[in-house]
């Protein structure tokens, strides 16, 4: 029996990069007027044409992902920081349930994702947690804490050598894209560091309760969050 059948959706080879290129800017893992890879370096990754990446960037540009400057020290960069928020807000303004949906949606899977990792992740893991555990404490702006803070997920999700529960993590990251806050309410960024330096011990000692403990105190924070910025976005 069949079940579930979707008509299909042709999408341009320019839509699917846009698509990723959205991804990693919705994730913080571009920072705000970070410049983007040389055409050549993003054409061959992508696997398409320069015409076509092309057609993405202006895309991109068009919907105030990017800005495009000429000239020899131009190229393609991230937009900056207020207007990224004001993209985030606007979105959130349209569809505030979906946002919460999101949310849901990343608490199922990062709950059993540190449940698994903490009896299966490798020294390369840890490693990479580590490190993102070390940019968080050197961050000095939001996009910095976000980037890191993407950065220790993702690699809390490969921790768990379970795919598709990797692939659900990248994707409840890309899809919850938060405006960047200069001054998180009633020190946030600094309880988020403590959860995660918490996560990553209890990782570290393969104990599975206090790591899943962890992410739940982590899950607080974003719920928090999430509530205020939409509040204020409404």
């Amino acid at each position: 029996m069949l079940w579930g059948l979707r008509q299909v959706e042709p999408q341009a080879a320019h839509g699917l990069a846009v698509d990723l290129l959205q991804r990693q800017i919705h994730s913080g893992l571009l920072l705000p007027a970070e410049r983007l890879p040389a055409e050549r370096q993003l054409s061959d990754r992508f696997g398409i044409s320069r015409v076509t990446l092309r057609e993405a960037l202006r895309v991109l540009e068009t919907n105030q992902y990017i800005t495009v400057r000429r000239g020899a020290q131009g190229g393609a960069f991230v937009t900056d920081e207020d207007r990224l928020s004001q993209l985030a807000r606007r979105r959130m303004a349209r569809a505030p349930a979906a946002t919460m949906r999101v949310v849901e949606f990343l608490a199922v899977n990062q709950l059993a994702a540190a449940r698994l990792a903490a009896v299966r992740r490798g020294m390369a893991d840890l490693k990479r947690m580590r490190q993102a555990t070390d940019m968080m404490r050197s961050a000095v702006n939001g996009p910095q804490r976000k980037q890191a803070e993407a950065l220790f997920l993702l690699a809390l999700g490969n921790a768990t050598q379970n795919p598709l529960l990797s692939r659900a993590i990248e994707d409840g990251l890309a899809e919850l894209f938060l405006p960047f806050e200069r001054a998180p309410a009633d020190g946030a960024a600094s309880l988020a560091l403590n959860s995660f330096e918490d996560l990553l011990h209890g990782l570290e000692g393969e104990d599975a309760a206090a790591s899943e403990a962890a992410m739940a105190d982590l899950h607080v924070i974003l719920w928090d969050t999430v509530r205020r910025i939409t509040r204020n976005a409404a």
